[in-house]
């Protein structure tokens, strides 16, 4: 085919357009009765399309609200964990208003080993970020098993923040009875 009458073939085309949109101009306005049926039917398929979309953006939003609030649970249960003990630090710390040989004569008259403290050396303050910690070496003779654990756990229990920093156990020369030697820390608010 020669590219002539393809040029007029489109041209009949083209002037043959009128009528054809004038017939179905014809057929529509014929036809009215069920156009408006039919947009209605395809706006509530839009609306219900639209509301199920929503829904499962709104169901991926709840899943990942769920996810956010249980991470927001653990965080704020760790967060009042470690409140309370620094808390619990601070109130202690406060309590401490002696100095380390003070705290640590009334120790040893509570737990009735005031008569087996060899030595109390003082080995110095340090102030670290608003808290002050004194130390002091401990030197213990012939204190059986029960007399330490009871001794641990007054230190562990004391109503001011004193802690053990080093400890040494060594056999006595009569068996059931121990040497010790704790380095101890009292911590105390300036």
């Amino acid at each position: 085919m020669n590219t002539r009458a393809y040029i007029d073939e489109l041209a009949e085309k083209l002037r043959a357009l009128p009528e054809i949109a004038g017939k179905l101009f014809a057929d529509w306005r014929q036809k009215k009765e069920f156009l408006i049926p039919a947009a209605i039917i395809g706006a509530l398929a839009i609306l219900a399309l639209s509301l199920w979309l929503s829904r499962g953006a709104a169901a991926r939003r709840l899943a990942y609200d769920k996810q956010t609030e249980a991470r927001f649970e653990t965080i704020n249960t760790k967060y009042v964990a470690l409140k309370d003990q620094v808390d619990e630090f601070k109130r202690r710390a406060a309590l401490s208003r002696q100095g380390i040989i003070n705290a640590l004569d009334g120790l040893f008259v509570g737990t009735g080993l005031k008569g087996k403290v060899a030595t109390i050396n003082p080995l110095g303050t340090k102030t670290i970020d608003g808290f002050t910690l004194e130390q002091a070496e401990v030197t213990l003779k012939k204190v059986d098993l029960n007399e330490t654990v009871n001794l641990l756990y007054r230190v562990e229990n004391a109503p001011m923040l004193l802690t053990v920093k080093e400890a040494d156990f060594r056999n006595s020369f009569s068996a059931p009875a121990l040497d010790i030697r704790l380095v101890l820390a009292l911590t105390r608010a300036k």
